[in-house]
Formats: C-alpha cells, structure tokens, sequence
C-alpha cells in the first residue's frame, strides 16, 4: 500500500498570533523589537514563537509596516554595506570596489532599499559597537566590503545579521560570499596568449594581491603547465611592495615575454609598460601586458573584464534571499557564488 506524507508546513506568524492571544500586527511588532509594546506581551509573543518554531521575517515584516502606515513601498529599509577600513577614501580610490557599490546600491534599491555605508576601522568603533548600531537602526542585512589591502580578521554580533562577502573571503569566520573565479580568469587569460605566440608568461603582482583572493591567482598561474606544456617554468613575481628595479630584473633573467598583472597596486597605477619602455622594451612587441583585471585606470589594456558590478548585484540578490528566508548568523555550510569573466581585446598584446 502506498504511504501518502504531507509536506511539511513552515509555521507562521498567524499561528504564533493565535497561540499569544494577540493580533498578526501585534505578534509582528513585538518580534521587531518595537518598544511601544507592553513587556508582558513581547514576552508571551517571544514565548510562542519559540513553541511553534517561527522566525521572524525581516522583510516581510518592514512590508507590513509600510502597509499599515499607507507609506509608498519604494523604501522598505537600508542594508549596511561595512567596508574594513577608517575612512571611505581607502576603498573609493579602488575601481573595482567602486563598481561592487555602485551596482549594489542600484539593485538594493530596486527592491526598495537603500545602502548605507559603515567604517568598522573608525576611531572607537568596534565589531559590538557597530553591531548595536545596526540593530539600533533596524539593520539586519550586512554586505561586507571586500577588502583593498591584507586579509582581516573581523568580530561582528553574527547572529543578529544576514551577511554576504562582496568580492572576496575573510579567513575567519566562514560566510557566504559572491567573487570573481580568479583560478578561471587565468587560464582563458592563457588560452588567448599562448595563441598568440607567447611562451614564456610570468605572472607580476603585489603578495597582499595573491593573499586576498586566498592564494587564487597563484594557484590558477602553477596549474597552467598540464594545460599548456609549451610555456615556459617561471616562478611568479610576489615582492611585498613591485619596484621597477625587481620587476626588470625578473623579466630579463627569466627572458618572459608576456606579463600576467593588476591595474593598480595599493590603489596607485600600475607602470610596468613605462618601466620596460625604459630600458629599450616595447608593448606589445616586445613584452605583452595582460591585466587579470582590467579596470578604469588602464581601461585600453588587454585582459580580464571581472565584472564587478555584478559581483554586486549578485551579493545583494544573495542578502535579500538570505533574509527573506530567514537566514542569520554563520552558515554551518558557507556558499560561494563565483561570477564568470570574461576576456577583453587591448592594446598590449599582439594581435
């Protein structure tokens, strides 16, 4: 005989209303923390919502609100976007973390949000401090900003707020994230060169570069050799700071024809083409220029385009899913979404 199971049916907030003895508005108001709410009441609401197994619904719940006061839906609430630094001019000089903002404030605000930066380096501030914060201004989305220098290790009040990375990971603790397939980029980066006839490529980027994609780079550069046999065994340039004096010399002993590299190291341009036309060498004749991430500063280079305005709208899609399911605190499984790149034609490799 076939055995008919009923699926499961998540509780809801009518149900915690009933078993209080209050209204569906009521039960919404005290699990959102309103204050104009008599204890006894909050704390039979709370009561109940922990007996039926209900968790309150941020969103839902900044809906109801706007419906009952007859606002207009186009701002339901804001998300914190907490970059790790003192002050918003550490990142704003960064291109790719501009176009993660730009394009994360534009779809949070097409579902009614808006985005509000916070420093979590600032004088005084601390990971408790900016924690009360947020839950004094009903916060309970956080995208935390990728980071521009080394590796943080940062301390937040998990539990009370649905996070997403933006950009890149944190060691410690595991979240979810959205990032660029960094691994990827370099190899398609490879295809192209070595079809157009270079063989000895070297990868050239500042260590804190590597670090923060979690060693990613390097990695995809060590693994070319199966794919590609033809190139050339060279050890990649990771100096703590690029001088042009290590750079040239890496270049002319290893004899590379084709460099791997960034727009820019620790937000300053980068000026590998005008150090090799200093000693005779041009581009691309001569020694190709391959960007793994080509941005504003030389925007004519060829390489990596990584999309990073929609590694933003792909964190902010991740946070609104998160919080409309009810999702807080350190995932016991961390996702990560990793968005595709793709190959971009410059002036700095041969044709």
């Amino acid at each position: 005989m076939n055995t008919v199971v009923q699926p499961r049916t998540a509780p809801t907030l009518q149900a915690v209303a009933r078993l209080a003895g209050v209204s569906v508005s009521t039960a919404s108001r005290c699990l959102s923390g309103a204050t104009n709410v008599a204890k006894a009441t909050q704390r039979r609401v709370t009561a109940a919502a922990n007996k039926t197994g209900y968790h309150y619904n941020t969103l839902v719940g900044q809906v109801m609100s706007a419906t009952r006061r007859g606002v207009a839906m186009n701002h339901l609430g804001t998300v914190a976007f907490v970059t790790p630094v003192a002050s918003s001019k550490e990142w704003r000089s960064t291109p790719t973390l501009c176009r993660n903002w730009e394009a994360a404030s534009e779809r949070a605000k097409s579902f009614g949000f808006r985005i509000t930066e916070f420093t979590l380096s600032s004088t005084g501030m601390t990971g408790r401090r900016l924690g009360e914060i947020l839950k004094a201004r009903g916060i309970s989305g956080v995208l935390l900003a990728a980071f521009p220098m080394e590796p943080h290790e940062v301390s937040l009040p998990w539990d009370d707020f649905a996070i997403v990375q933006v950009g890149h990971r944190i060691l410690s603790p595991r979240l979810d994230c959205v990032v660029s397939d960094h691994t990827e980029a370099v190899v398609m980066a490879a295809r192209v060169i070595a079809a157009r006839g270079y063989c000895r490529i070297g990868l050239a980027i500042e260590k804190y570069q590597d670090d923060i994609t979690g060693g990613r780079w390097s990695l995809g550069y060590a693994g070319l050799h199966e794919p590609f046999p033809s190139l050339g065994d060279i050890p990649p340039l990771l100096p703590e700071k690029m001088s042009r004096e290590a750079f040239l010399k890496w270049v002319d002993h290893y004899k590379v024809d084709c460099v791997f590299t960034l727009s820019t190291f620790r937000n300053e341009p980068n000026h590998m083409e005008s150090w090799l036309a200093s000693v005779g060498r041009i581009t691309p004749s001569d020694v190709g220029l391959v960007s793994l991430d080509v941005t504003s500063v030389h925007p004519d280079w060829s390489g990596i385009e990584q999309h990073s305005d929609e590694i933003g709208r792909a964190a902010v899609d991740m946070l609104f899913s998160k919080l409309h399911a009810g999702e807080s605190g350190i995932p016991k499984l961390p996702r990560t979404l990793q968005v595709h790149a793709h190959w971009r034609e410059g002036r700095t490799l041969r044709r």
